[in-house]
């Protein structure tokens, strides 16, 4: 990494798991007193969503599902500003505003004004004076459909509570066309990250859109895969951390990875008990440290903290993928 030249991230993801990130990674995006940034940021958000505020009002406005996006904008901004608490604010209650984000619907207000989604978030971004980019892996309106044991099962919110293992994720309508602005940014990338977040639902969507696929193989940036800390009940049961990295690779079949990051904190007997009551489990890091060819090299760290979830702790997440690009950079393993 030159002390110049910032390196050009991607991040690929959706739902808490990338937003944990982004909050991670403001600090590396701002420069100041003479020093530059340490990087340029393009978030791309999977844009499956049909769960609450986003599944209300892609229903009745055929809008893109903005409440991803609208995550990653606020884990982007800085928490001080009125404006940031304003987006992140959902109105209570079970009337027709009750569960809605206030940041979803200026997003919607914003693309309704203008008649342009893109514009929508670039908007949204200057009113929270935000410089990284934020991108939808695509603007067509999809579903995701997965076979689940001997059933198929349309939307996100179904298939996170089917019951039986998935068999199969694709994308309704097939052929959905990659954003050009993501494709751009993929190819121009030094370092692209996928994950953390949830598996089928956040993170392999993004590469069932063709373009983005190809052009996560075509890119020349190094890759890495940041596994999640805990199994979820409704998409990895049973999986042990290398499964993750294996799925998602069966989904890009052309896909090398460089790195795949796991925790290696350990998960206190509360928490494991309280994730036991939901049919989840904490992920121990694999035994290998290099298995090599498309799996990358895995590197496992103390990454995960406790509060009212285990989730990574965004600053020594993001302290951690720095310091293995660097490791690269330096020829070092």
């Amino acid at each position: 990494m030159s002390a110049t030249q910032p390196v050009k991230l991607v991040t690929i993801g959706g739902g808490t798991g990338l937003s944990t990130l982004l909050e991670g990674l403001r600090p590396y995006l701002a420069a100041g007193a003479g020093v530059p940034p340490r990087a340029t940021l393009t978030a791309i958000v999977t844009v499956t969503d049909d769960g609450r505020s986003s599944g209300r009002l892609r229903g009745e406005f055929r809008v893109l599902p903005p409440g991803d996006i609208r995550n990653c904008l606020v884990a982007l901004s800085d928490r001080d500003r009125l404006m940031t608490r304003l987006f992140g604010y959902r109105y209570p209650g079970d009337g027709e505003l009750g569960g809605h984000a206030l940041g979803n619907l200026i997003i919607l207000a914003l693309n309704q004004m203008g008649g342009d989604f893109l514009a929508a978030v670039d908007q949204a971004r200057e009113l929270l004076g935000i410089a990284a980019r934020v991108l939808p892996s695509t603007l067509d309106q999809v579903d995701l459909v997965a076979r689940a044991g001997d059933r198929v099962v349309r939307g996100q919110t179904a298939i996170k509570g089917r019951g039986a293992p998935i068999r199969e994720l694709t994308l309704v309508p097939p052929g959905a066309a990659a954003l050009p602005a993501a494709v751009e940014a993929i190819l121009a990338a030094d370092l692209i990250t996928l994950g953390p977040g949830s598996l089928f639902t956040s993170v392999i969507p993004n590469l069932l859109v063709a373009g983005i696929r190809e052009a996560l193989s075509a890119s020349r940036a190094r890759k890495l895969y940041i596994c999640n800390a805990m199994t979820e009940a409704d998409e990895t049961d049973g999986f042990t951390a290398e499964d993750h990295v294996l799925q998602l690779l069966a989904y890009a079949p052309e896909l090398e990875l460089d790195y795949a990051l796991f925790n290696s904190a350990p998960i206190s007997a509360e928490m494991r008990e309280r994730y036991a009551a939901e049919r989840a489990a904490a992920l121990d890091p694999p035994a290998a440290a290099a298995p090599g060819g498309r799996c990358g090299r895995f590197v496992s760290l103390p990454l995960a903290s406790e509060a009212r979830f285990v989730r990574h702790d965004p600053a020594r997440l993001s302290r951690a993928i720095f310091e293995i690009y660097q490791r690269r950079a330096e020829g070092r393993p």
